[in-house]
């Protein structure tokens, strides 16, 4: 296992597509770690200025040892917001771009006193495009990740037993993805968003709605973190849904499948084996040229077509809204398969999560990481899709 490190040439590409895409701005300001990883290659804190016509700047308050070490670009020390315009080197009535969907006011008013006569516009919605189609280095490493998840959901087998708690399996599962160099973390860009790895959920508690932009919540362990395993005991015959994360380097895949120790009920197998037909259904016509709004009108069609339009996604006045969502850096990234139009294009590595909710009794259903290309879409998770009986 090691650190890898962000090639300049895949640095220098997505400071050109995002120069390509300034229109009229004079540069743009990157303060969230995870765009400043993408841009620069360090996540270190301090900011990315990447001007329209000059050599991107990389200011790093700490550690700037650190920066220099895993940017290629320019780095300087960030001591002061008072002199950011001359070190800069914006010009008088200077346009910048900022992440105005995820920097915080307090610092957006330090950067409007910092820059004095400067107009700021919106640039978070450029980026995510920008980053929503993957290079060869990215895909790269999105199948490593998606080969460690895969290894974490197998290793289910070694652990699940009647009376096992959701969290003490949890625990077990996350360790053994850990050892292949798993980050433990998961980056939303959505706002009081957070995952640790994934979620496990039995029987009816997987049913149990929460606050996460995902079709299961789950009990969690607190009320903060009102998410995923939770202390119930794993019983016989109930599904269990193993709804995980991998990531390598950064980069993030995403698989659920579904255990159970002995049968579950016909309703709940064929529920699922419907949602494995959805599932085809959409990577059939998920490639180049399609939408978001297109693939999620797919599903919903699929769906109400089998008799699950009450089940998939959520029951009536709980559903989550899509179908399927971008990974990357983020596990929120573009394009969402929901009713966006969001193009598809190839070389997004997109997760397709058809499931069932069943309140009160469980949930069933898949997920998988697919690549796009020109003619549809190549699962990158590759785990068999079936239920797992123990």
């Amino acid at each position: 296992m090691e650190i890898i490190l962000h090639p300049k040439s895949e640095i220098d590409g997505r400071i050109w597509n995002l120069q390509q895409r300034m229109g009229d701005l004079t540069g743009v300001i990157l303060f969230q770690s995870v765009d400043m990883c993408y841009f620069s290659g360090t996540a270190q804190e301090g900011l990315v200025y990447v001007s329209r016509d000059s050599q991107p700047i990389v200011m790093i308050r700490k550690s700037q040892e650190r920066a220099e070490q895993e940017s290629p670009l320019e780095i300087r020390p960030l001591k002061s917001f008072k002199t950011l315009k001359t070190d800069l080197g914006i010009p008088q009535g200077g346009l910048i771009g900022l992440e105005l969907d995820v920097l915080p006011y307090n610092n957006y008013l330090r950067i409007e006193r910092a820059l004095l006569d400067a107009e700021f516009l919106d640039i978070s919605e450029t980026i995510k495009q920008i980053r929503s189609v993957k290079s060869e280095f990215e895909i790269k490493l999105i199948r490593r990740a998606c080969e460690i998840v895969d290894a974490g959901i197998a290793s289910i087998e070694n652990y699940l037993r009647e009376g096992i708690r959701e969290i003490e399996l949890a625990g077990k599962v996350e360790a053994e993805m850990r050892a292949f160099g798993h980050e433990g973390i998961i980056h939303f860009r959505r706002f009081n968003h957070e995952l640790h790895f994934g979620h496990i959920m039995s029987g009816p508690d997987a049913a149990v709605p929460s606050y996460i932009a995902s079709p299961t919540g789950g009990r969690g362990v607190s009320v903060l973190h009102a998410q995923g395993a939770g202390f119930k005991k794993i019983k016989r015959n109930e599904p269990v849904l193993v709804d995980y994360a991998g990531v390598y380097n950064g980069y993030i895949s995403d698989e659920t499948r579904i255990f159970s120790i002995g049968k579950i009920d016909r309703t709940l197998e064929d529920a699922h084996h419907a949602a494995l037909e959805i599932q085809t259904a959409i990577a059939k016509e998920l490639k180049h040229g399609r939408s978001g709004r297109d693939i999620f009108r797919l599903s919903e069609d699929e769906g109400m077509i089998r008799g699950y339009e009450e089940k998939l996604g959520g029951p009536p006045g709980a559903k989550c809204g899509f179908v399927g969502h971008g990974v990357g850096l983020e596990i929120d990234e573009y394009p969402v398969l929901g009713p966006v139009d969001h193009e598809i294009r190839s070389n997004m590595t997109i997760a397709v999560e058809p499931k069932m909710i069943y309140p009160g009794v469980g949930v069933v259903g898949i997920e998988d990481t697919f690549l796009t290309n020109m003619n549809g879409a190549e699962r990158l998770t590759r785990l068999p899709q079936e239920i797992w009986r123990l």
